[in-house]
């Protein structure tokens, strides 16, 4: 079972995520965030990352090894931004946030530490990511 600040910290990050995109209008998902990035896009981001970790760590769960990071992830998803519905990427982050945490409760002490040993806590630990485009976004609607 995951710690309990670890799990805290996410369910707050995921409060927070679904508190802010329930209000976000078409015009608030095209604003700018800078460097080329826009709310929408963000929570693009979002969605994708957390679910990247669940597939991570379902693999893991199976016994096969944790996978490596792309590094070129964040560039092949500025090329497809434009097609995400801005109607529904707040709610897929929301949804991919709330499996994570779900799946990192269910995980054992060993396999957390395990992760944090490896150097890879940020696939269970998601709320420092979470938080920081929360604040991005926040400052652009301010």
């Amino acid at each position: 079972m995951a710690t309990n600040s670890l799990a805290a910290g996410n369910a707050e990050s995921t409060e927070r995520l679904s508190a802010l995109v329930g209000g976000f209008s078409a015009e608030d998902m095209q604003r700018s965030l800078g460097g080329g990035w826009t709310i929408g896009f963000a929570l693009a981001h979002l969605a994708f990352w957390d679910a990247r970790q669940v597939a991570a760590l379902q693999r893991m769960s199976r016994g096969e090894a944790f996978p490596a990071e792309d590094l070129a992830t964040n560039a092949a998803l500025e090329a497809i931004a434009a097609a995400f519905n801005p109607k529904t990427i707040g709610q897929a982050a929301v949804g991919a946030a709330q499996q994570l945490d779900a799946l990192v409760e269910s995980l054992t002490a060993e396999q957390v530490n395990a992760l944090t040993d490896s150097g890879k806590s940020y696939a269970i630990d998601r709320a420092p990511h979470r938080e920081e485009h929360i604040r991005q976004i926040e400052q652009a609607l301010s």
